[in-house]
This record gives structure tokens, sequence and C-alpha cells, in this order.
């Protein structure tokens, strides 16, 4: 396959998405089934592959950001996969040294309370020495840019002077938008997509043992409504070897601080993800080990001359996690979100009943 043609096809997708394939495939001036034959056969050669992003609100779901430190790291994994069970959690990061997680999590909307009454009663317990939560305001997935990309290595080739000569534009952040009505299997469809998007629907309705006919009604009418958009991503090489895995969290001080930051993370190749909350703007970053040091001085110098205080979150990234919309919470019977978090550590336990005897 010729580079130039894998680089416009990828470009079309960032533009376009694949809700319309003809629209791509006449951008790039190649029939139908040949722009499909490249995204589902030949992309994947490239280890790169398609992601799509649900807007949670439209389903009535709130994100946060929550970070925790245990007072023994012995508890961190505990706490996680109780989130994982009944908390909302779609994403956590283990941080290095102290073994503290940064975290994503999804609530029901003005149910966030729960969560953070578990936290509270943990934190007086003396199981966690830190927390926060922090309501995610919008969240996009930035789209692999193939610009400083070798196709024929399959390695980044860059120069970190050559990030000046491309200006990445800043998107418009999503305005939130009315909630979809949705049942159990429009949040299986969704779960389904955001962990792999497939082919085709029918290939979807058989993973489901949904009937083609249904399945293709519910993702028209509902489920497709809550798709915020398609975006590009490397896979992971076949070498096996792990990206490091970082994560920069800004504090706001001004409207034009905000810009600066947003500028620099949009610029890095290897920025994935940025989100923001009221107080911080944030980023996530994967890159392979020879490039960190690189990253690093790039981040520095561009910050020296920017207000506010940035953290830079270092992550063992093969214990990160990032999981599907948590469909066990949803009550097939009522339509509804079913939240009850519950994160019953046994020495939490003994401390209540302590503080609770006469």
């Amino acid at each position: 396959m010729r580079e130039e043609v894998i680089r416009k096809l990828l470009e079309g997708i960032r533009r376009y998405g694949l809700e319309n394939i003809s629209t791509l495939s006449k951008w790039i001036g190649i029939p139908v089934e040949t722009a499909r034959y490249m995204i589902w056969q030949e992309l994947p050669k490239y280890n790169v592959g398609v992601g799509v992003s649900i807007n949670f609100a439209r389903i009535g779901l709130s994100r946060w950001i929550l970070e925790f430190k245990p007072a023994n790291k012995m508890h961190t994994q505990s706490i996680e996969n109780a989130l994982k069970n009944n908390g909302g959690l779609i994403h956590c990061a283990r941080q290095v040294p102290d073994n503290s997680s940064f975290t994503q999590v999804v609530t029901p909307f003005r149910q966030d309370h729960k969560l953070r009454e578990e936290f509270g009663d943990l934190k007086r317990a003396g199981i966690l020495e830190s927390y926060s939560f922090e309501e995610v305001e919008w969240m996009r997935h930035l789209s692999f840019d193939p610009t400083f990309y070798d196709f024929k290595e399959r390695k980044w080739s860059f120069d970190w002077e050559d990030l000046e000569k491309k200006k990445e534009p800043l998107f418009t952040p999503f305005s939130k938008s009315a909630s979809v009505q949705v049942d159990y299997k429009d949040i299986l469809i969704l779960k389904e997509l955001r962990e792999q998007v497939p082919r085709t629907l029918s290939k979807l309705s058989k993973r489901l043992k949904l009937d083609q006919h249904n399945l293709r009604y519910h993702y028209k009418n509902h489920a497709r409504l809550a798709i915020q958009g398609y975006y590009l991503k490397l896979l992971r090489n076949d070498s096996g070897n792990e990206n490091a895995s970082i994560k920069f969290v800004y504090q706001i001080p001004s409207e034009k601080s905000l810009i600066e930051a947003r500028t620099v993370a949009v610029s890095i190749p290897f920025t994935t993800l940025v989100w923001k909350t009221e107080n911080t703007y944030g980023w996530a970053v994967r890159c392979p080990g020879e490039y960190v040091n690189g990253l690093l001085r790039y981040v520095n110098r561009k910050f020296s001359s920017i207000q506010g205080r940035l953290r830079l979150l270092m992550v063992d990234a093969s214990s990160e996690f990032s999981g599907p919309i948590p469909h066990q919470l949803f009550d097939e019977s009522s339509c509804s979100w079913n939240y009850s978090p519950t994160i019953a550590l046994i020495p939490a336990r003994k401390v209540q009943r302590r503080a609770a005897s006469p």
C-alpha cells in the first residue's frame, strides 16, 4: 500500500469519521470497497486501530476524575477492584512510586454523593491518606496523526523542533446536549462499540446475539445518538514493549494560560486524550521510552513561559486499566441506572466498629 494513500485515509477518518464510507472514499479518491478493505484489513497490519468516543452525558452519566492515595499501599488494588465492580470505574492508572491511583469514574446524574460518602468513610477510618473528585466538563480523544510516523519502519521519526512547524488546531469543546432515552440493549451496543468497533453491524449483532433488524433499530434510533465520534489509535506493537505512560495535570490560572497549555498538549504527537475540569486541564501521553527525555524537556521549555502549576504523573503502564461502559449498573426492568457503590475494606469496618463502641 502506498504511504501517501494511508496518510490520506487516516486524515479522512479524522475529518469524516466512519459513519459515511462513501463520503470518505470520494475525499480520498478510491472506490468504496477499497476504502472498507483498507480500514479493516490493511490498517491493523500497521498497528492502527479505530476507537469510538461515547458522550456519557447523553446516556445519563457524569464523568469524574478521582484521585486517591491509600495510607497503606496494599489497599490500592482492593479499592480499584471495588470501583470496577460497582463504582463506575472506566479507567485507572497506578502512579509510581507511591502506588496511588488516578482514575475516571462515571456516576448517574446527581448520585455522585454516594461515592463521595464511601471515600469520606475511608478517609475518616484512616484507610486513605487523601482523595479528590473533580467533574469533567469535557473530554476528547486525539486521533493518531501520522505526520511524524514512519509506516515502513513502523515507528516515530521526528525532531522536537519539527513540532514548531505544525500547529494542531484547537477544537471547540462539545456542548452538553439533551439525554437520549436508552434501554439495556442500547447500553450493550455502546459497551461493545467502546471495546471494539466492528466492521459491520451484522458482526455486532452476532457478538451480542441480537436479531440484526432489532440491533439496527436500536443503533439508529438510540445508541448512535450517544456516539461522540471516532478516532484512530496506535495499537501495541508486536515486540510487546510497553510505551511509557504519563499524565499531565495543569492548574488553570487564566483563560490565556489555558489556551497556551492546550496548544502545547495537542502539539505533542504522543498525546492520546485531553480533558478539562473546573480548575484543571489535563492530557495523557503514551510514547516510546527513547522519547521520554525529549518529551519532558519539550514540556519543561514550553511551560517555562506559561503561568500556573503543572503536575507530572508517572504511570505503571503494565497495570493501567481501561474498561467498558459499566453496563452491570443499568437495571433492565426499569431502564435506569442503579447505583449503590460499596467499598467495604475489612480494616475500615474494624475501625468503624471500634468508633461506634461505648
